[in-house]
This record gives C-alpha cells, structure tokens and sequence, in this order.
C-alpha cells in the first residue's frame, strides 16, 4: 500500500514527563492533513486517541492515559502516512502516597457529566440527556404529527413538574452537604492552624530579613564602593552599582535618595578614573579593552573606544617622531627601555610574514652592532620597531571596536554593540586617515635620513637633519631596505589594505635605486683606485699586477653571494661537466679502444642526478615564494571577488609576481644563458598553476569580479619570445614572460 505523504516523525513533546491524565503538546513533522486522517495516538504503549485534539501537521494535543510502561515513545498513525517514529520519549510519573501535612497538587478532572436525577455516582455522555425520541411518534407517518404536537406539551409538563419535584426532594441532600463540609472545615483549621501560623511567621520574617538586607547594602555601598576601587575590583562595583540602581533608582524616600546621590557621585568619578587609564599610554590591548568594557558598562557618556583610538594614534605619532629627535640630538639611548637583549619587533612579527611570503628572516644582532652601526641604520632599525610595536595593536583595536567585541553580555543587551557598529561605519574615512598619517610619518622619517632629496623644504625642517652624518655604503642601504621590508611584511600579515601601504612600496623601490647608485658609484671609485697600485711588472702570461688585483676584487664579489646563486652556480657547473667534460672523455675511451667508459657513464648519472636535486632546490627556493604570494596578496584588505570595484587593471599583487619572475630571470640570464628556457619555464608553470588553483577555490564571481579574472589570466599566460641581441660576434637568446 502508498502512501501519498511521508510517515509522521514526532519531535517533541511538552512537558516530557507527569502522571497520567497529563495534558500535553505533542510537536513534529507530518502529523496528519486533518482531524480524520488522524487515526491513532499511543504515548508509553497506551492508546490516547480518544482524548487528543488535532491542531495542525505539526502540532496535537492530548492527554496521557495510565500507561504500563514508565517511559516509552509517542507514535502517530495516520491515513496518509501509515505508522510513524519518534525520537523523543515520556516518562510517566507515579502518584506516591501523600501524607496529611504533605504538599500537594490533585488534577480535577471534568470529563464526567453526571445525571443528578437517577443516579448521582454514574458518569454519562451528554448526548445520553437527550431522549432517543422526543415526539414518540414514527416519523415515517406524517399523519401522526399531531400526535407528537400532544406529546411534547404532555413532555413540558411532566418536566416542569419534576423540576420542582427534584429541588423539594435535594433539599435535605444539600443539607447533609453543607454540614459535612462545614465539619471538613472546622477538622483542617485545627489540624493546619498550627503548621500555617508557623508559616506566616517564617514569611514575615524571612521577608523583614530581606527588607533590612537591602537597606544594609544601600547604607554601606558608598564605602564599599570607594574600597573596591582602591582594590582594583571594577567588575565588583559595577554589579553592586546595577543592583543599587534597579532597587533604588527611581525611590522617592529621602534617605534612601540621599544615599543613592552619594552612590552617582562616586560612580561618576569612576568613569573619570577609568578613562584616565583608558586614555594614558602606553598601555596595552588588553588594559584597552578592559577599561572600555566597564565604561561601556556604567553607561559612560561619549564614544570611549573611539577616544582611545584617537589617543593612541596621536601618541604613536609622538613616538615616532621623538625617536627621530633623540637619535638627532644623541640621546637614542632614552628609548631603549628594555636593552638590546630584548627582542625586536621586527623579529617577533616579521617572522611570520617573511614566511608567508617567502622572505628571509633578519641575521641576528651581534654583541658589536650598535658600535659598528652607522646612526642612520640603527634609526631606521628602531623606527620601525616603533611601528611594528604598536601600530598591530592599534589595528587589532579598531577591528574589534568595528565587530563589537569591545563590550560584555550588558552591552549587548542595551544595544550599544549595534550603536558600535554603526558610528564605526561613520568613521571608517577617519581611521583610514590615521593609518595614512601613521604610513606617511614613517616615509618620510626615512626618507629624511637616507633620501633628503625627496623631500620638500618644509619636509627637510621636520624630518631631515642628518647632514653630519656620513654617507651610507651599499651593505648598509641593502641592510635598510631589509629592515623596512620587513615591516612592509609584517603589516600586510595584519591584512591591511594595500592602497595603505603604498607609500611604503614606493619607498622601498627608491631605496633600491639609491643602493643601485651608490653601489655603482663605489665600484667606480674602487675601481680608479687601483690604477695606484700598478707595478708595470708583466708575468709569464702576459698580464700585469693590475689584472690580477681586478680579478681578485671581482672574485671577492662574486663570493658574496646568497644560497640561491650558489646553487644556480653549481647547477651551471653540473651541466657544462655533464655536456663537455664527461662527454669528450668517453669519446676519447671509445675512439683510442680504451676501457673505464662504464665508470665514467655512472659518474655522468651522479651528475644527472645531482643536477635534478640542484634544480629542484633551486625551483622550490624561488617558485614557492612567488606561488606563495599570490593568495595573501589577492585577497589583502579583505578582497572579495563577489563585492569587487571596477577594474582599472592588473593589481598589485600580480605585478610584484611578473617582478620577482623577471628578478629571477635577470640571476640565471647573469649566471648562465642556457639554463634561463629550463628555469624560467618551470618557475611560470609554477606560478601559473598556483593562479588556476585560486581561481576554481573561488565559489562566484560578481560582474566586476568576472571583468577583473580575463586581466589576471592575460598577465599569467606565459609568452616565449625570442630577441637576438648583436654582441660583438655572438648571438644570445633572451627569455622574456
């Protein structure tokens, strides 16, 4: 047999448990279209179908019969859904014996109909007051009609009659009735009189009690007031202060306003108290959060998180620039509070945006670094770990105080979470100033140390100042940029949009530029210098002192150089050994018939095999930074490709990309040409695969969303171009993206 809806499914029953004849509210899920698809009910195993009252498909009201079972399931059966489940259960209570002094609660239970006039302990259906037929005629025979006309006169009658005869007749029964009730009273007044005068007592007095413990807390609350807040114990105050204020608040007793005035007197100088602190710096995230709270919970006027952040950007900014001053006046040793053993904020917050995007952690300092500092080095090192100190707590601030997480379960409950949220998004264009002002300060503190050429005359006054100092080499500048690259990385970890930190891009392309300059023109210098150092003596090859001294000097340099290079050198190596070493011996074994060509082909395979562990490295060292980068940079400041601005062109991030591809190029392209195909292919599959995967993780796309995709994949399809440049009598092939 099919049926036409689901089973019925019971989900809950209210209450869940009672003794029988309990009334209660069954609720679920296809319980039925009607009262007559409704066609049976049992809770416990008992049928209680004749007592329950459909209401709709998810809902029945029925009463419990006397079950066998103490707990047991609540099954529907309907028409249209045959037999059901259900997965909640009743438990049925038994009555247990009251004793005469016991409290209780009986049910009186008014299904009965009683007929007073035959018998008064018999219990009848109403419709059984009713004669079976009222006329006492066949209704089949219209002639009689006029028979029945006389009947029900003769009915009327007879019932007015017996009515009266059946109040005469009740009238000793009612009597009885009263005297036996009159007797039940006068039998518990003296069983309970007592037990309920020790009862009216109790209350009395249990409810003097709590009068006087309420004046008792008003009275003392002033001094404990002033004694919690000596102790620290706010959270304390402000419950005592709640209590008062809903018992008290509206009272029209003098005494008792009296007392309360004094209570708001010295609850308002907590509110000044607790802004001073919240207001006072330094002072961290958590004593921040903490003092807001309990402003926000003693209803303190004004927008306290909005006065915090304020103070501590203007306090930020005053740090920034004292750190400026004091290293100009010679007395950078005010900010060391801690000393050097103290690790650096760079070091702390750097450490997990170098990873994220691939960069390298800063050397440690050694015991001789602030002797053998340059001043401008040690500045830039300590401006920024003034930045990275403070500025991820003042973002961490304005994040919370834009959620709503600043204020406890009370705030929530008056609505000042919402009203949070709501000036937070009226002043989203102010915060984003402060970070601007906070970005541009630290520019233009660096660029007033290393690139006063940048700045105005007005810039020079505030930030400049360095002219005594010497001019910097391009070790150090390299160290710098390290130093502020650094930083950059740790303020993007906070996600903080990009178009913020523009400034520090730009000044750390022009710190490149400069160590560019400086590093070409100490080169030249050095390079004029050793003109000094000829001795005209020519040696057997042909070549002077000054050669040799030329080649030395570019050998040092060349041994300056990172993991990665030498990597790439060792890779170069491996394939010429491989392509003309190896190879020009076992032509020569072979030609001159000479044995050893197996031992020679086994060292070929350690080379092959060396050469693919090398490039591996090599790829991974450099392909996994730049594959890395690409997610945190696509979705910096909250990106989403569902609520995007109209394109303008290629962002940021996938520009820094094509940057390091090219970088990497312009490292083998130095070292070795052949090897650019081989790398260059293998670090844009890389980088290309890495963009597919982000893109199919991406569930939708908006309209501006959809514009902005065909940009990216322009600029990660790969392109292979060949340009033959003339060089003397050679031809070179260069890889471009």
């Amino acid at each position: 047999m099919s049926h036409s809806r689901p089973p019925p499914l019971v989900t809950g029953i209210s209450p869940k448990e009672g003794p029988a004849w309990t009334k209660v509210t069954i609720r679920g899920e296809n319980l039925g279209t009607g009262p007559a698809d409704l066609i049976g009910l049992s809770i416990c195993g008992h049928n209680c179908l004749l007592t329950a009252e459909w209401m709709s498909a998810s809902k029945i009201v029925c009463r419990v019969g006397p079950a066998k079972d103490d707990k047991g399931e609540i099954i529907v059966t309907t028409k249209s859904g045959s037999l059901g489940t259900s997965t909640v259960s009743f438990k049925l209570l038994r009555p247990e014996r009251i004793g005469i002094l016991d409290q209780s609660a009986v049910w009186v239970d008014e299904m009965n109909y009683y007929d007073m006039r035959t018998d008064r302990n018999k219990g009848l259906s109403p419709l059984s007051l009713r004669p079976s037929n009222p006329l006492g005629i066949d209704l089949d025979n219209f002639e009689q009609l006029k028979v029945g006309v006389s009947n029900l006169k003769k009915q009327a009658t007879k019932k007015n009659e017996g009515s009266l005869a059946y109040v005469k007749g009740g009238l000793s029964t009612f009597f009885e009735a009263q005297d036996a009730l009159s007797g039940a009273s006068n039998t518990a007044d003296t069983l309970f009189q007592e037990v309920l005068g020790r009862k009216d007592k109790a209350d009395s007095t249990r409810n003097a009690l709590n009068v006087l413990q309420r004046f008792k807390f008003l009275f003392n609350l002033p001094l404990n007031i002033e004694r919690n807040i000596q102790k620290g114990d706010y959270d304390v105050v402000i419950n005592d202060y709640e209590k008062a204020k809903s018992l008290f608040g509206n009272t029209e007793v003098p005494v008792f306003k009296k007392v309360y005035g004094e209570v708001e007197t010295r609850i308002t100088a907590l509110r000044s108290l607790l802004l001073d602190k919240l207001l006072q710096t330094p002072s961290t995230l958590h004593d921040q959060k903490r003092y807001i709270r309990y402003l926000s919970d003693l209803h303190a006027p004004g927008d306290p998180a909005w006065q915090c952040i304020v103070a501590q950007h203007k306090w930020i900014l005053q740090l920034m620039q004292s750190c400026r001053d004091q290293f100009i006046s010679g007395h950078r040793a005010a900010l060391d509070v801690e000393g050097d053993s103290r690790p650096s904020a760079i070091g702390r917050l750097g450490h997990t945006a170098s990873l994220k995007r691939g960069g390298s952690l800063r050397t440690p300092r050694p015991s001789t670094w602030r002797s053998e500092t340059p001043l401008q080095v040690q500045f830039v090192d300590k401006l920024s770990d003034v930045v990275i100190g403070q500025l991820p707590n003042f973002w961490k601030l304005w994040i919370s105080y834009v959620n709503g997480s600043l204020f406890s379960e009370t705030g929530e409950k008056s609505g000042q979470v919402e009203k949070s949220k709501k000036n937070a998004r009226q002043r989203q264009n102010d915060f984003k100033k402060m970070i601007e002002e906070l970005t541009s300060q630290l520019v233009k503190l660096v660029r007033g140390a290393l690139l006063p050429a940048t700045l105005s005359q007005a810039g020079l006054s505030l930030y400049g100042g360095w002219e005594k100092q010497t001019e910097l080499s391009g070790a150090w500048i390299t160290q710098i940029i390290h130093t502020v690259r650094s930083c950059y990385e740790a303020l993007s970890a906070l996600e903080i949009p990009n178009d913020l930190l523009q400034g520090i891009q730009d000044l750390l392309l022009d710190l490149r530029v400069n160590c560019l300059v400086v590093t070409l023109l100490h080169s030249a210098e050095d390079i004029k210098r050793l003109a000094e150092k000829e001795n005209w003596m020519v040696d057997n090859e042909g070549i002077t002192a000054l050669m040799l001294l030329y080649i030395d000097d570019a050998l040092m340099n060349s041994l300056c150089v990172v993991q990665e290079q030498r990597l790439l050198i060792v890779l170069s190596n491996c394939c010429y050994l491989e392509k003309h070493t190896f190879l020009n011996l076992m032509d020569h074994f072979e030609k001159h018939g000479l044995t050893g060509t197996e031992k020679i082909a086994r060292v070929v395979d350690a080379v092959r095999e060396l050469d693919r562990k090398l490039f591996d490295a090599y790829i991974e060292r450099r392909a996994d930074p730049i594959a890395g980068s690409l997610e945190p940079g696509m979705y910096a400041g909250y990106f989403d490709w569902r609520d995007c601005q109209t394109p303008t062109g290629v962002r940021s991030y996938l520009k820094e990309a094509l940057v390091n591809i090219i970088a990497v190029h312009a490292e083998v392209f130095t070292v070795s040409k052949e090897l650019v195909p081989r790398v260059l292919t293998k670090i844009v599959e890389s980088v290309a695969d890495e963009m597919c995967r982000l893109m199919q993780c991406v569930s939708s796309f908006s309209r501006n969303g959809a514009l902005q995709v065909p940009h990216t994949h322009t600029h990660t399809h790969t392109h292979r171009i060949e340009t033959k440049v003339q060089d003397g009598l050679k031809e070179t092939k260069h890889w471009w993206i």
